[in-house]
């Protein structure tokens, strides 16, 4: 390749580029359009969804605060989609003045030299005097756009005023300023790694909407890791970009015939160069294996210096600089693909915002599975106090009811065992639900009184049959049977629901096997042989102490499943969402 080609060659071939770039057309816009839409319709989608598991989860809901994170964590992540719809906004209304030039944009660490390289291109000088200024027969037609507020940078429109660059100073650049001339439009942003991170912010933000990108490293410490992090995220966002080894000179001391001490600037030795090449070179393949990322790299690193071409202005010295190199690359790319990078990048730029797009929904998704994790957790430990209370419950109506049938024949034992049921069943399962819900602990009673509870059989005298002769009859078997089977089938609901009453049928139909048969008829009168106590302690303890955890995992079960649920639909939902915007976004990534 020819080193040799000038500034004045370079801005030729830009000026017959221009044409071109008017006629270039694309969809960019229509696709950037649906792409926000998407993201708006799945974030109102969401809203939707997270407000219904909000009405249904109460504050003091152990979940609750899962419920919020979980929500916070998403709108961050909604209101990062904001500005970054924002920041494309900017950048297309920043891309749309320039829509007849190859917009180069200058990155890399402060004092790097891009200001000075950015003053060599728009006027052949690092530095240029009003003399210089002049004299040009082509002159660059300076813009500024968004400025930060750091103190130290330059001031409002100063390149605009100064017809240059602001260079030297610790922090020169703290706006987005270039300069255009016909086919070229050149960007210098405000140095990275800075003291000041809103510089450095600004830079990011706008380098994405560039065509090319010129990365800067001074020679004096290239390929820093902080220089190769900056890069990787070039490579990610496949933007293509050439790397500059900027101030690759040095200096040269000796002694004319007087003995006073001349030094010269000359450029950095052959060796010193090539070894600094190779290296960054490496570092750059390395990103690329490591990171899987595409050679978007557009030339061999170049190593510049703008002083030594500007103090020795001849062909060979412009050529031994690198500017001559230079040169040669921006001049191949303007007569080669030039308009396809201008197309290329707003689609690169804006695939690079739906991939970051599906990692966000890859984060959204892992946080859902989290809180998901979290529900299933949280039954578990409902599980495990369900057994513990209910023991505790049966204990404490065993004791009850002992201690009340002991004291002799009770009368209202319902009323009694009832009300104790309840001061019982009440604090256990408060401890349950004020895991899950206060909301639903106020609405126990309530529960508690829609239930049906059987009936414990009312006292009566315990009857002993004695018979004596009366003639013939029918036999009774049938009624009995069916007695049995009533007061069996009572018993075993309340003992294990709808399985225990059939178990008690069952049980009430053996009994009514000891009913008589048909037979010769006989008289009866009965006589009281004693009571039916036991029996009455017996029921009393099947339904209200053995019962007890039965009737607590159902009261508790009855109270947290809505929440439950909403928290599970919720969750399936949004993942149900994420995946369909997953497959919209794949699809419209595509040419």
């Amino acid at each position: 390749m020819h080193d040799n080609t000038t500034r004045d060659d370079l801005i030729a071939a830009f000026h017959h580029l221009e044409k071109k770039f008017s006629l270039q057309k694309s969809d960019i816009a229509e696709k950037a359009s649906k792409f926000d839409g998407l993201r708006t319709t799945f974030k109102d989608r969401n809203k939707e969804l997270s407000d219904q598991l909000e009405r249904s989860v109460s504050p003091e809901n152990p979940l609750h605060d899962s419920i919020e994170k979980t929500r916070d964590s998403v709108n961050k992540q909604f209101a990062v989609w904001e500005d970054q719809v924002d920041a494309r906004r900017k950048g297309t209304e920043f891309r749309a003045g320039f829509n007849d030039s190859l917009l180069v944009f200058i990155y890399g660490k402060v004092k790097s030299g891009k200001s000075s390289l950015g003053n060599y291109m728009a006027w052949g000088h690092s530095d240029p005097t009003a003399v210089m200024k002049a004299q040009a027969t082509l002159r660059p037609d300076y813009f500024a756009t968004q400025k930060t507020s750091v103190a130290s940078g330059d001031q409002e429109n100063e390149a605009i005023h100064k017809q240059q660059f602001r260079v030297g100073a610790t922090e020169a650049t703290s706006t987005i300023q270039g300069f255009t001339l016909p086919g070229l439009t050149w960007v210098d942003s405000p140095g990275l790694h800075s003291v000041n991170n809103e510089n450095g912010d600004l830079a990011k933000e706008y380098v994405q909407h560039a065509d090319l990108i010129l990365y800067t490293m001074h020679s004096n410490a290239p390929g820093r890791a902080s220089d190769m992090k900056e890069i990787t995220n070039l490579l990610t966002g496949h933007k293509k970009f050439m790397v500059l080894l900027t101030g690759s000179d040095t200096t040269d001391e000796d002694e004319d015939s007087e003995g006073n001490v001349i030094t010269t600037v000359i450029m950095k030795s052959d060796h010193a160069q090539k070894s600094q090449i190779t290296y960054v070179s490496d570092e750059l393949e390395k990103l690329k294996t490591q990171h899987n990322l595409p050679d978007s790299v557009l030339a061999d690193v170049l190593p510049i210096s703008t002083r030594y071409a500007e103090i020795n202005p001849t062909s060979q010295a412009i050529a031994d600089s690198g500017m001559g190199r230079l040169f040669t690359e921006l001049k191949d790319i303007a007569e080669g693909e030039a308009l396809k990078l201008k197309l290329h990048a707003p689609m690169g730029a804006l695939r690079s915002s739906i991939r970051t797009t599906q990692n966000d929904l890859e984060g959204i998704k892992t946080l859902i599975n989290q809180f998901a994790q979290e529900i299933d957790t949280q039954e578990d430990e409902i599980e495990k106090d369900l057994r513990s209370l209910g023991q505790e419950g049966r204990r404490q109506m065993s004791s009850y009811i002992n201690q009340l049938f002991n004291q002799g024949n009770p009368q209202n034992v319902d009323t009694l065992v009832s009300k104790k049921l309840v001061e019982v069943l009440e604090p256990l399962t408060l401890q349950i639900i004020e895991k899950i819900a206060q909301q639903q602990a106020d609405r126990f009673k309530d529960a508690f009184k829609a239930s049906s509870l059987a009936k414990i059989p009312a006292y009566q005298e315990q009857l002993e049959t004695r018979e004596y002769f009366a003639g013939v009859r029918k036999g009774n078997k049938k009624w009995f049977s069916l007695g049995g089977t009533l007061l069996g089938g009572g018993i075993g609901f309340l003992v294990g629901g709808p399985a225990g009453a059939a178990l008690g049928a069952s049980l009430g139909s053996s009994a009514g096997l000891a009913g008589s048969s048909a037979k010769s008829d006989y008289r009866t009168h009965e006589v009281v042989v004693g009571d039916n106590i036991e029996e009455r302690r017996t029921s009393a303890i099947q339904i209200y102490a053995d019962g007890f955890p039965n009737i607590l995992h159902a009261t508790v079960e009855k109270l947290y499943a809505p929440t439950r649920d909403s928290m599970l639909t919720y969750c399936t939902s949004l993942k149900s969402e994420i995946s369909s915007l997953s497959r919209q976004l794949d699809d419209l990534s595509k040419d």
